[in-house]
């Protein structure tokens, strides 16, 4: 599957309003242009850092490893260790594409599995000249592979060049992130390019700086979007019926949270939105400032984020469950299964309470025995839900078990749907470098079923 990369070069022949009023039409009334002293004093979250183990000691005049100019590198010569351990990883796990062709081949034309034919399926240690990658068992199987040449390789020579630009040693200024900006300043949802310039992102000047970023805020930006009040999801863009009731609950919370600041009465009786992500694992060890993102955009709303699932850590040695990033923003931490953790949480308030589960694998055979008791659990709570694939057969698996296991259980809110903000960034799996991944790259939503009760 292809997946179009997107560019930031915006022309400077589109004013910022007109990007703003096409994709939303309304928006215009709202905005107003900063003033050039707000803009210089935009303050700004360093996260460069990102990528260095906690243990690790400061380098003092450190020296670049590699400059732009000099990011590709075969994995074997490459001069970052830890990228030399991932061709080994490579080399010994995986199977060279072309071998593996022969070998099914040869099996579909015999009658039985022989011995011998799993004996041809040869470990890549051929490294294709264009990626970098140990693809194959020999060059005359690179050769052969067309299907290498035309579909996975180009994807593999931009994943190559990212891995040594994010240790190559340089700043990494688009990890600066922008603070807060004024309310009526209109953020853009249609897709990263339009969100980034209404937000004012302006460290990011390539579409190696958008891969770095959007890998990380997919998660924060995703919940965003779905909630924001200018959100892409609409009913042109699979939003259902149900689906506009369980949002409109949600977004009347964040409007009262909003009133709050003028009605003193109102302020005293508001209560936390409350945002679960369940399955947590790396979306719950990014750094806590992170999902500052998300409280700049709703700056008035009390919003708690409960990260729930077996491997979610909070730090290293496990001693904080709670982490208040703002007055208005905790992450909270319970390492477990939602269905063991549910009095916890209990009760639960559709208009208060929305649940997230990022690349789950609900329709995954290893982990669909896992969900199916905490999706039992959650259709119970009816309050919204929203899910992710990482690719779309990814999807399509979640979404056809949750029909088949739950489908009289449940209301459909969000029907499966590319999502603008997916992860740009590949990754591949190890062990078959045609398998790629992009974390969020689809999303869909649903409920437990209502039931409407009529007086006769």
């Amino acid at each position: 599957m292809n997946s179009q990369r997107i560019s930031l070069n915006i022309p400077k022949s589109i004013s910022r309003a007109a990007l703003i009023r096409s994709a939303h039409p309304r928006s215009y009334i709202r905005y107003a242009a900063p003033k050039p002293a707000q803009i210089l004093s935009r303050q700004y979250f360093s996260f460069k850092n990102l990528f260095k183990k906690k243990d690790s000691k400061p380098i003092i005049n450190s020296s670049l490893i590699l400059d732009e100019n000099n990011l590709f590198h075969p994995l074997s010569k490459s001069p970052i260790k830890a990228i030399v351990e991932k061709g080994k990883t490579i080399t010994e796990f995986g199977v060279c594409p072309v071998c593996e062709e022969e070998c099914n081949s040869a099996s579909e034309n015999t009658s039985g599995n022989s011995p011998g034919k799993q004996a041809h399926k040869h470990k890549p240690t051929f490294e294709c000249p264009d990626c970098g990658y140990p693809t194959h068992c020999s060059e005359e199987h690179w050769k052969k592979d067309l299907h290498h040449k035309k579909e996975v390789c180009g994807y593999l020579r931009t994943a190559n060049e990212d891995e040594h630009d994010l240790r190559s040693g340089r700043r990494m200024v688009e990890f600066e992130f922008p603070s807060s900006q004024p309310q009526e300043m209109v953020v853009n949802f249609s897709n990263w390019d339009t969100f980034f310039y209404t937000r004012n992102f302006s460290t990011i000047k390539n579409n190696r700086a958008l891969n770095h970023v959007s890998k990380i805020l997919t998660y924060p930006i995703t919940i965003g979007a779905i909630l924001h009040s200018y959100s892409p999801f609409t009913r042109s863009n699979g939003l259902t019926n149900e689906g506009v009731k369980s949002l409109t609950a949600l977004k009347t919370t964040v409007k009262e949270h909003d009133l709050a600041r003028f009605d003193k009465n109102l302020a005293s009786q508001i209560t936390p939105i409350r945002i679960f992500i369940l399955g947590a694992r790396s979306e719950a060890m990014l750094p806590p400032l992170v999902y500052l993102q998300l409280h700049y955009l709703f700056p008035q709303t009390l919003i708690n984020i409960y990260f729930v699932g077996p491997e979610c850590i909070p730090s290293t040695d496990e001693t904080r469950s709670t982490v208040s990033i703002s007055s208005k923003l905790s992450l909270k931490y319970y390492k477990g299964l939602f269905h063991d953790l549910i009095w916890s949480f209990a009760p639960f308030d559709p208009y208060n309470d929305i649940f997230f589960m990022f690349n789950p694998g609900v329709g995954h055979p290893v982990t669909h025995s896992q969900w199916k008791p905490s999706i039992e659990k959650l259709l119970e709570t009816k309050c919204a839900i929203f899910g992710t694939g990482f690719s779309q057969t990814d999807l399509d698996n979640d979404t056809n078990t949750l029909t088949s296991e739950h489908g009289d259980k449940l209301d459909w809110l969000l029907t499966p749907t590319k999502n603008p903000f997916s992860s740009l960034k590949k990754d591949f799996g190890l062990n078959d470098l045609r398998v790629w991944a992009m974390s969020n790259y689809g999303i869909y939503g649903f409920r437990g079923k209502l039931y409407e009760v009529k007086s006769t």
